[in-house]
C-alpha cells in the first residue's frame, strides 16, 4: 500500500469505516435484458420500487411493446413487470391506456 499510497496525507483514504445499515442494487447492463439485483443490509427494510402493473389491466400490450428490455410478462391472468430486468424508464407507464401501470 505503500507503493500506492505514498505520503501520510494520501494514507487518509486508507481510513476504516463500518457500515451498519444501508441498501444498494447491483447492475449488469451487459446483459439483454439487464440484470438488477437489489439488496438490504441491516436491519434496513427491503422497500418495493419500481414500476408495477395493476388489478385495471386489461392485457391491451401496449406497455409490451414499448419496454426496451423486454421484461413485461403476459402469460398470467394479469401482465407482470419482472422487477430484476427492469430500466425503471416508465415508457410502460406513459402508454398504458388504462393507468394500470403504477411507480412506487
Amino acid at each position: 500500500m505503500n507503493e500506492i499510497y505514498p505520503t501520510t496525507q494520501s494514507q487518509k483514504a486508507l481510513t476504516v469505516f463500518q457500515l451498519y445499515e444501508g441498501s444498494g442494487e447491483w447492475f449488469d447492463l451487459s446483459k439483454k435484458p439487464i440484470e438488477r439485483f437489489t439488496f438490504t443490509f441491516g436491519n434496513a427494510e427491503k422497500e418495493k420500487d419500481g414500476y408495477f402493473i395493476t388489478d385495471g389491466c386489461t392485457l391491451c400490450c401496449a406497455c409490451g411493446e414499448v419496454c426496451p428490455q423486454g421484461c413485461i410478462d403476459f402469460t398470467s391472468a394479469s401482465a407482470v413487470i419482472r422487477q430484476e430486468n427492469c430500466l425503471h424508464c416508465g415508457s410502460c407507464m406513459e402508454v398504458c391506456p388504462q393507468k394500470a401501470v403504477i411507480r412506487r
